[in-house]
């Protein structure tokens, strides 16, 4: 329901550009069931009454449930109530990219040599103990076909060196020229179990 007040300013100015909550002088709700500063129900009233109240305490009115009928509001510090909910929000997506499962590429070829078998080989222990998927890769060109053999013992091996940091979510098998294998660190909830045939 459109108001019309003909802006009837409380000093704070219209909060036009910013996306947010219906509050203060953009409410345009003919009544509201409000809380007060301290969550307490203050009960239905006119949201001119409402916003009276908010202006006596130096704060702001702000439309929490707009669909409720009548519409929720609560009389608060908005910009204090923003900077604590942007802060959570913040916190929230740290802990989502802590646990966000990333998959680590690691080819090797089939006649690798010892070296660089122990270099990957303790890269993918490092991944898998920090949680991340490994996903191992060996390339055959030409010729190098007939040996896809040897590239699957070279994975089973791998597995047994790699111990018991993993699971093997995906077994050896081919992509185009490439036999790709996917270790999953253990305990995690997304592997399935496709180490039985």
């Amino acid at each position: 329901v459109g108001r019309g007040r003909g802006g009837r300013g409380r000093g704070r100015g219209r909060p036009t550009m910013d996306r947010g909550p219906m509050r203060n002088e953009d409410i345009e709700f003919d009544e509201l069931r409000v809380l007060d500063e301290n969550k307490e129900m203050l009960g239905v009233m006119n949201t001119d009454e409402a916003l009276e109240r908010a202006e006596e305490a130096g704060l702001d009115l702000v439309v929490m449930s707009p669909d409720a009928d009548p519409p929720l509001a609560r009389i608060m510090d908005y910009s204090k109530y923003k900077y604590e909910k942007e802060k959570k929000d913040r916190e929230a997506r740290k802990k989502a990219a802590a646990v966000r499962v990333d998959i680590k590429e690691l080819k090797m070829r089939y006649n690798i040599d010892t070296h660089d078998y122990g270099v990957r080989l303790r890269a993918a222990q490092k991944f898998l103990s920090g949680g991340d998927k490994v996903k191992v890769i060996c390339q055959f060109r030409g010729r190098e076909n007939d040996f896809r053999e040897l590239g699957r013992e070279m994975f089973d091996r791998f597995v047994e060196d790699v111990g018991d940091l993993a699971t093997v979510e995906n077994r050896p098998n081919m992509e185009g020229n490439s036999m790709t294998m996917l270790l999953s660190p253990v305990g995690d909830k997304s592997t399935t179990n496709t180490t039985q045939n």
